[in-house]
C-alpha cells in the first residue's frame, strides 16, 4: 500500500516512477501492467499483494478520458474488449491517440487480441462503432439474448509485434518495461559478462571498478562550466538501477551509444558515499557485441523424435544465412543418450537475427550460447 500510494504522489515523474518501481522489485512486490477492468486512475493493490499499474501513469491518456472509462464501467461492468469500450464510451476524450496509448502498454491484453492486430485495426474500429452505435443499442450489439448472434467487430489478425517492440511500445506509453525487461534474453550469459548486479553497488568499495549490464533511462546531456558535453542517466538492469555520470571524454567516445535504446555493457568506478551512489562511466558497448566476444560455441539440443529430415535441411540454410565466426554443435538426445555433432562447415554469428530465426525454424530446440 505504501508502495502503491508513493507511485500515484510521483507518477507525473518518469524519474521518480522508474525508481519507485526498482523499489517494488527489489521487495519482490510484482508490478502489473495497466488493465482496463481493474486499473484504477491511481496506483492500486490488488490479489496476492500486487500493485495494479494506474491509467494516471499512461501517456496520452488524459484525466478526463480515464472520468469517462471508469464512469461506464462503474455503471455498466466491465468490458469484454476494444471493441466494447469504443461503442459504450462515446466520449470526444476517448480518441484515437488514448486509444492506442492503451493498446501499447497492455491494458486490453485480456482479450486475447494481438496488441498489433488491434493497433492496426484501429481506424476501422473507429468508424464501425460509430456506425453501431448509431444504429444498434448496446443490448443488442453485445447481448445474445436480443436473438442470434451478437454483431462484431473483426479485428484485422496482423502478427504479433516482436518482443522488443512491444517492450519498446511499453517503454513509450508507460516510461518503463513492465511484461519483461530487454535483458531477459541474455539472462544465461549475463553471470559471466559483468561483476555486478546494480542492488550490490552500495556494499561494494568505493571507487572500485565495475561492470554492468542494462539500458539507459532518463538521458540528460549538459554542459560543464567550460561548454563541455557531458551526461547522467539511470542505468536499469534486471535488479534496479543506479545513477551514472558520463563526463566529456567518455561522452564524446559514446554519444551514439548513449541513443540507440538498446541493451549495453556499461565499465566504471563506483561513486559511493553515505549520501548517493554513482558509477562513472568509462566505456559502454552493446551488449550484443559484448556477448559475441564471451561465447564459445553455440549449440543446438532437439530429441531425435521431434526433428525431420526436411528440418535438417532447414537448419542448413538458417545457419549459411547466418555465417560467422562462431563454432556450432547440434545435440540430439535420444531416450538416455545425447549425440553431439561438430557442424564444422557451419560457424555462425552470435546475434539476436540468428537465435530468432532458429527459435522459428526449430520451436522445439532449445538454442544455447556457450561461454
Amino acid at each position: 500500500e505504501f508502495i502503491a500510494g508513493l507511485l500515484t504522489l510521483e507518477m507525473g515523474d518518469r524519474d521518480k516512477t522508474h525508481k519507485n518501481i526498482a523499489e517494488a522489485r527489489s521487495r519482490k512486490i510484482p508490478i502489473l501492467p495497466p488493465d482496463i477492468n481493474e486499473s484504477r486512475e491511481d496506483f492500486t493493490v490488488v490479489t496476492d499483494g500486487k500493485i495494479r499499474f494506474g491509467l494516471g501513469a499512461v501517456k496520452g491518456l488524459g484525466s478526463k478520458a480515464i472520468d469517462a472509462i471508469l464512469k461506464h464501467r462503474d455503471e455498466d461492468g466491465n468490458f469484454n474488449g476494444l471493441d466494447e469500450l469504443v461503442v459504450r464510451v462515446q466520449s470526444a476524450p476517448v480518441n484515437r491517440k488514448a486509444l492506442d496509448s492503451l493498446i501499447k502498454c497492455g491494458a486490453f491484453d485480456f482479450s486475447g487480441i494481438e496488441r498489433a492486430s488491434m493497433a492496426g485495426s484501429l481506424e476501422n474500429l473507429l468508424r464501425w462503432a460509430q456506425v453501431a452505435a448509431s444504429h444498434v443499442n448496446q443490448h443488442n450489439l453485445f447481448s445474445a439474448a436480443s436473438g442470434g448472434e451478437p454483431e462484431k467487430f473483426r479485428f484485422d489478425r496482423d502478427a504479433e509485434w516482436p518482443e522488443a517492440e512491444k517492450l519498446r511500445q511499453e517503454k513509450e506509453t508507460l516510461g518503463v518495461f513492465i511484461t519483461g525487461h530487454p535483458l531477459d534474453r541474455y539472462k544465461r550469459q549475463l553471470t559471466k559478462l559483468v561483476t555486478a548486479r546494480t542492488l550490490d553497488l552500495r556494499q561494494m568499495p568505493n571507487q572500485q571498478k565495475v561492470t554492468l549490464a542494462g539500458v539507459v533511462q532518463g538521458l540528460k546531456p549538459k554542459n560543464t562550466r567550460k561548454g563541455d558535453r557531458y551526461a547522467s542517466f539511470y542505468f536499469e538492469d534486471l535488479h534496479g538501477h543506479v545513477e551514472v555520470i558520463a563526463w566529456p571524454d567518455t561522452y564524446r567516445k559514446h554519444e551514439e551509444l548513449l541513443f540507440v535504446e538498446e541493451p549495453l555493457c556499461l565499465n566504471g568506478r563506483l561513486d559511493v558515499t553515505e549520501e548517493r551512489c554513482q558509477v562513472i562511466a568509462e566505456s559502454l558497448v552493446r551488449l550484443d557485441d559484448a556477448r559475441s566476444r564471451a561465447v564459445r560455441e553455440v549449440q543446438i539440443r532437439v530429441r531425435e523424435s521431434e526433428i525431420t529430415a526436411a528440418e535438417i535441411q532447414g537448419l542448413k540454410r538458417t545457419l549459411e544465412m547466418h555465417s560467422g565466426d562462431i563454432p556450432s554443435y547440434l545435440h540430439v538426445i535420444r531416450e538416455r543418450f545425447e549425440t553431439r555433432i561438430a557442424l564444422e562447415s557451419f560457424p555462425v554469428t552470435t546475434n539476436d537475427k540468428l537465435l530468432a530465426a532458429l527459435g522459428e525454424r526449430f520451436r522445439k530446440a532449445e538454442v544455447k550460447f556457450v561461454s
